[in-house]
């Protein structure tokens, strides 16, 4: 294991979710063109969708119908996404890149319990890199359930980020597969791997990893595509662990993960963490990621005897509106 060798700050630049995909306004209503001035008991809403990178996949294409919050006095407020109903390529929102969903919607004021992005699973697809393309299905039947609160002030404006983990989130199942009509076969299911961050608390993390631990220069490594991944946790994390939809060793997964890849015009190794909520986190290291499947726990003891860590960061903080640099040395 290692330990950063940098750690310093520099502005945030972008966090603000400014027309990522397109122009126009949004309202509680659908299709009601750009938004009005607040009318009492309300606040306006901008939401946008991002995404971490997975190797395998080319193209993730989900058809967004309808959003649906969820109010804590029980309401449901059912809005088209801005623009109308799309189909968003999930997989091409990396490094920050957002999809705007909402853009200054009217909605009432208060505390939510969550939003669902309700999906047509019919126009909705995963291509990979090997050129095939096959229907999904998802956990939630009507597409994503993000569960998690957030809050619309009286007349205030909200901006929030919804980041889904592609890497945690797709799992490929054996059998009969949900709006696939009962045939037989492998299929893909769509996991709510989501978090949701205030943008007005967010910050970013970013670095290097020492080029000696990547896979092309380890022996110890996996030479795969996709294997170089970096891992993010909570700074309560005393060691790292793997992605495991069932948690059976009482460690905390991973919040996120990101692929590290090489940046040729800076000629470096380099991950980036984008919208996270103010905190103190580490960050690990593998050369194996693809060898950790979310059907297994994989660490400290891979079944397979492929999985495991090439570095764990100490702890280091993620400042609002500033973007922390961590480098993963050797």
């Amino acid at each position: 294991m290692s330990i950063p060798r940098l750690s310093t700050m520099m502005p945030v630049f972008g966090l603000s979710l400014v027309a990522a995909c397109g122009g126009g306004g949004g309202s509680a209503a659908p299709a009601t063109g750009s938004a009005e001035l607040p009318l009492p008991g309300t606040g306006s809403l901008t939401l946008a969708l991002t995404d971490g990178p997975m190797q395998a996949v080319q193209e993730l294409t989900v058809h967004v119908d309808a959003l649906e919050l969820h109010h804590a006095d029980g309401r449901t407020m059912r809005l088209e996404p801005l623009g109308g109903p799309a189909s968003i390529d999930v997989a091409a929102l990396q490094n920050g890149q957002l999809h705007d969903l909402l853009d200054r919607a009217q909605v009432p004021a208060g505390h939510y319990r969550g939003v669902d992005i309700v999906i047509d699973p019919d126009r909705s697809h995963v291509d990979f890199a090997d050129g095939s393309q096959h229907p999904m299905t998802f956990a939630w039947a009507d597409g994503i359930r993000v569960a998690a609160p957030f809050d619309v002030g009286p007349g205030a404006h909200a901006e929030y980020v919804i980041d889904f983990d592609l890497r945690q989130g797709l799992q490929m199942h054996h059998g009969a597969g949900g709006h696939m009509g009962g045939g037989m076969g492998d299929y893909y299911e769509l996991h709510s791997a989501t978090r949701m961050i205030d943008t007005s608390t967010a910050g970013g993390l970013v670095g290097a990893v020492d080029a000696s631990l990547v896979n092309i220069n380890n022996a110890a490594c996996d030479s795969a595509l996709g294997q170089n991944q970096a891992y993010l946790l909570p700074a309560s994390a005393t060691e790292p662990d793997d992605i495991a939809e069932v948690e059976t060793d009482g460690r905390p997964g991973p919040l996120v993960t990101d692929r590290v890849e090489l940046h040729p015009g800076v000629g470096e190794y380099r991950y980036h963490f984008a919208f996270l909520a103010a905190g103190s986190y580490r960050v690990a290291f593998t050369c194996a990621g693809e060898w950790d499947e979310s059907s297994d726990d994989d660490y400290p003891s891979d079944p397979d005897g492929r999985f495991g860590f090439q570095a764990f960061s100490e702890p280091v903080d993620v400042i609002a509106g500033e973007v922390t640099v961590l480098d993963i040395g050797s």
